[in-house]
């Protein structure tokens, strides 16, 4: 058969019972063998940045860096036969898969995955991957320059290349007329009735099999010859060598030409000349040099990595985008603790504006009075109380730890902040007596009273909202572990999703970038404003869009103009945007209301 491999594991000389001897040889043949395999894989993967490309697939060229197979019965494995997806994959609905088919020339053909089967764990060499329906876990997406990290869920495909092994025995008679070349028990060649012992001394002759290969030895007592057994030897790739003196001679003739020209046309570079010296004296003096080198060599990469690591460990820049607003809380502002919450009962005549919070028994419920304080673009102070039932928090945080969705696809993310915010919607009364109020002493036209609420979010100090713990070594990103580092106590831990819904957001007052798109969303829909939510996979980043008559960056929708407003940073004004976040090629819609 093709690429079968036969390997002598023993030589043995009898008597038969004709009289006549032979001998006995034991092989083992190896046939190739592909056993397939098909599963689910998570993993992690890393890219750079593609330049030229606007589509969201094209942006990186993707590297698969660590991987896990999971297959859950023996029916997942068979021998030299492919699966085919999405036939030999039971339990998947035809109807609920998109298709997706992640790019073959962006896989290397050999993947190293860990594979998960019975409750044990191999790591296996997948030949010709393919992988079905990617998905990239979206809270785990991160980037750093032109640089891109994060987790995946996918199905896969492929094989791994082994060989079966067979243990055959061959029965030779030996002749002891004419050169038949069979071998004693010591593996020595017998011919003519006389043993070949090797003597180790080539030949100069080999013969090679793919990557095995064998030498031919002389005998040690008389003028033949014996082949040894085949060894595994890969073959080197030829790498070509300097041209010897003659090269040597002509880097000289034209560093002597070269030499000349500068001093005929260019005499004001003359003090090149001593660099080529020192260029020449270090290629003299190369035999000595290199053993200095070699010694000063290590030292000089060990300190190199060394500012490296330091450089990178004193910048603190951040993969995502994630702007830190340099607002603080007016004096009288502090976050209210919530459970357990301190209560007066019946006291609702003592409240006093200087607090600015206030919680209260009202029949059986209580009530959270926040009040704010902030300015506008033009230096207009606003200041105004609003309420929250303590029900409403209650029943807005249960409700999203109890929605049967998960955030691991863009689509699933959307539908997510859609659903928190219809749950909301209808429980912020109080807020939107708080503007009314604003509006009506004021008289704020369209544009006016948009920013009045756009720098009521921003005013409010930025927080991290994490799915996990606000401890710094539960992250590996550098923006996430430098801000819990050096802002503690901003920070809202072990919340589902990493956001806050808008009745959460206006009780503790701790929100990030889509937090507090979320909030302003749901407010400015409410007062029938064309909005969006704009989010980038890509920036990690959220921002919001609103359909107003300003200059600056727009993201451009079916013949509608979204300015991008960032919700962030103090006194960002709409349009104005990073250059950091500013290609709208990697932005998207996820919520909008008209």
């Amino acid at each position: 058969m093709e690429n079968t491999i036969e390997n002598i594991l023993n030589i043995e000389s009898f008597v038969g019972e004709d009289g006549n001897s032979y001998v006995k040889i034991t092989k083992e043949i190896l046939t190739p063998r592909k056993t397939y395999l098909k599963g689910t894989i998570s993993g992690k993967y890393r890219g750079t940045r593609l330049v030229g490309y606007s589509s969201y697939e094209d942006l990186f060229d993707f590297e698969i860096y660590e991987a896990e197979v999971n297959c859950k019965s023996k029916d997942d494995v068979r021998k030299n036969k492919s699966f085919e997806f999405p036939n030999d994959f039971k339990g998947i609905n035809v109807d609920s898969i998109s298709g997706n088919v992640f790019p073959k020339d962006k896989l290397p053909s050999t993947l190293p995955v860990q594979m998960l089967s019975d409750g044990k764990s191999f790591g296996i060499n997948l030949l010709e991957p393919k992988l079905y329906e990617f998905e990239i876990i979206r809270k785990l997406h991160q980037t750093e320059g032109d640089e891109v990290f994060g987790s995946f869920n996918a199905y896969v495909t492929g094989y791994v290349f082994d060989y079966e092994s067979e243990i055959v025995e061959e029965i030779k008679e030996q002749l002891n007329n004419g050169r038949d070349e069979d071998k004693d028990e010591n593996n020595d060649l017998i011919t003519d009735n006389k043993v070949c012992e090797s003597s180790k001394v080539p030949t100069g002759r080999t013969n090679r099999k793919g990557d095995y290969i064998s030498k031919e030895y002389r005998c040690k007592h008389h003028n033949d010859t014996v082949w040894d057994d085949y060894i595994y030897k890969p073959e080197k790739p030829i790498t070509e060598t300097g041209g010897g003196c003659f090269s040597s001679i002509f880097s000289i003739l034209l560093l002597i030409i070269g030499l000349f020209l500068l001093i005929k046309f260019l005499p004001g570079l003359l003090y090149l000349i001593g660099f080529f010296i020192i260029i020449s004296l270090i290629s003299f003096l190369e035999p000595v040099l290199r053993w200095i080198f070699r010694i000063l060599g290590p030292l000089l990469l060990i300190a190199f990595i060394g500012s490296l690591i330091y450089n990178f460990s004193k910048s603190g820049g951040g993969r995502n985008f994630s702007p830190i607003p340099s607002s603080t809380d007016v004096p009288r502002e502090t976050t209210p603790i919530v459970e357990p919450l301190p209560v007066v009962e019946n006291e609702t005549d003592n409240y006093n504006p200087i607090d600015s919070t206030q919680v209260v028994q009202e029949k059986n419920d209580s009530i959270i009075t926040r009040y704010r304080q902030w300015k506008d673009y033009k230096g207009n102070v606003y200041e105004g109380t609003y309420q929250i039932k303590l029900s409403d928090y209650r029943k807005a945080s249960f409700f999203k730890n109890n929605l049967g969705l998960n955030d691991q696809s863009i689509k699933n993310y959307d539908q997510i902040i859609h659903n928190l915010k219809e749950n909301d919607k209808s429980k912020l009364n109080g807020l939107y007596r708080m503007f009314d109020s604003i509006q009506n002493a004021n008289q704020l036209n369209k544009n006016q009273f948009a920013e009045m609420v756009v720098t009521f979010v921003q005013d409010i100090r930025y927080a991290l909202v994490l799915s996990d713990g606000c401890d710094p070594s539960l992250y590996n990103d550098r923006f996430t572990r430098n801000y819990l580092l050096n802002n503690k106590g901003f920070c809202d831990g072990n919340q589902r999703f990493g956001i806050n819904t808008p009745v959460e957001f206006l009780t503790n007052l701790k929100g990030d970038c889509d937090t507090r798109t979320l909030l302003l969303y749901t407010i400015l829909s409410h007062y029938n404003y064309d909005v969006a939510v704009m989010s980038s996979e890509f920036y990690g980043h959220s921002i919001l869009g609103i359909n107003l008559p300003y200059n600056g960056l727009a993201y451009n929708y079916k013949n509608q103009k979204y300015i991008l407003w960032e919700t962030t940073a103090l006194g960002a004004k709409p349009g104005i945007i990073s250059n950091d976040i500013s290609n709208t090629n990697y932005w998207r819609i996820s919520l909008k209301s008209k």
